[in-house]
């Protein structure tokens, strides 16, 4: 969802994910960062296709009896991803991995090629930042 900024796309990717891995590796080898991977790299490739055609970006349906809640939620949700939008790549990557995976430090140490500290003061970093960010666009 950071990286499409679409509910629906995002929820395409995710099942097309968990497909693949399926297909190619079966229920016998469990890698969340195996997982990860095959997502990212389905982003990247959804995101080549719409440099490419401009006109497959979709614009999500607003439903739901409360359209007002909605909008709220939406816009917070919009800032937010507004603001991970100016952190740098790395940045972005680290505390998706943190935030959205049960993946351990070690775990997101080996996968980003950092160290184990190193990940632990991104992050810290990143969330003042990220922090920072929303509170000055309020």
């Amino acid at each position: 969802m950071r990286n499409t900024g679409d509910y629906y796309l995002s929820c395409d990717i995710m099942q097309e994910s968990f497909t693949r891995y399926l297909e190619r590796y079966g229920e016998k080898e469990q890698s969340v960062s195996l997982l990860y991977t095959i997502g990212r790299n389905l982003v990247f490739d959804v995101t080549r296709k719409q440099k490419r055609n401009p006109g497959l970006q979709t614009d999500p349906e607003t439903s739901g009896a409360d359209h007002e809640h909605h909008f709220m939620v939406r816009e917070e949700y919009r800032r937010v991803l507004e603001a991970i939008q100016q952190l740098d790549e790395d940045e972005r990557d680290i505390l998706a991995l943190v935030v959205s995976s049960d993946l351990s430090y070690r775990e997101i140490s080996s996968l980003t090629g950092f160290s184990e500290a190193n990940v632990k003061v991104k992050v810290h970093r990143t969330r003042i930042k990220l922090r920072k960010i929303i509170q000055a666009g309020e």
